[in-house]
């Protein structure tokens, strides 16, 4: 274990790791949407916290939190799922020779399949522990002030406006599938208060409680201030 020489890394890293961090620092490092190279950094060390308290495979957790929104760049750009199948052949290309020959095909491959589901929304789609201690890290990252300013990032880097232009709203559930919509106001209720609870292991479900509430007391004052009313939540297609 060594520890890397970039910025806000806090904990050791396995010495294979520190090709892959220097790929998404590179990638990464200038992204203004709240994809950027600290959050990969923030998801991967609270995958590893998780992974460590329910004694899963650390090494597999730190690499697919640095991984998983390798390719938010071409998302914006093009469209394209930062975790559909071309996102994923292309990590397998990309990332694949500096791995495989390191931890071996099997635990890259379930590193690629973590990474393929954590933007999954559906309770029809089993998740590995492996895949459940990804989405739980970064819907952590979603949460609490942090989750707040990447919000605000998200939604000016997509050219949202930060509430609705009327007083009485609707808001649809959250697709992952489709380009960014709505407002910033309405991204909290169409996601961001519903993580908490859907998160997988007991260490996300307990750190995603404080956050949640941290959230929710900022959001309250928002609302207060600026007068808007609590929208109506439906369905999405």
């Amino acid at each position: 274990m060594t520890k890397m020489n970039f910025p806000y890394m806090t904990m050791p890293l396995p010495e294979w790791l520190g090709p892959v961090v220097a790929k998404v620092f590179a990638k990464m490092c200038d992204d203004t949407t709240g994809h950027d190279f600290l959050h990969a950094v923030r998801v991967m060390e609270l995958a590893v916290r998780i992974a460590d308290e329910l004694h899963a495979d650390a090494d597999i957790a730190a690499a697919a939190g640095l991984m998983h929104d390798y390719y938010r760049k071409e998302e914006k750009k093009t469209g394209r799922l930062h975790f559909g199948p071309e996102a994923i052949a292309d990590l397998r290309g990309e990332f694949g020779p500096l791995m495989i020959p390191e931890i071996g095909e099997k635990n890259f491959d379930t590193i690629l399949d973590a990474i393929a589901l954590h933007e999954s929304y559906s309770a029809d789609v089993a998740l590995s522990l492996d895949a459940q201690i990804l989405q739980d890290a970064d819907r952590l990252e979603a949460l609490g002030t942090v989750g707040v300013a990447r919000t605000f990032m998200f939604g000016g880097a997509h050219g949202l406006p930060m509430i609705e232009m009327e007083r009485e709203t609707t808001a649809v559930e959250f697709n992952p599938h489709v380009a960014p919509y709505g407002s910033v106001h309405m991204h909290f209720y169409e996601k961001l208060l519903k993580l908490a609870d859907g998160m997988h292991t007991a260490p996300g479900k307990r750190m995603a409680a404080q956050r949640h509430q941290v959230m929710l007391s900022y959001l309250q004052q928002f609302e207060n201030e600026l007068g808007l009313t609590l929208p109506t939540v439906i369905n999405g297609t």
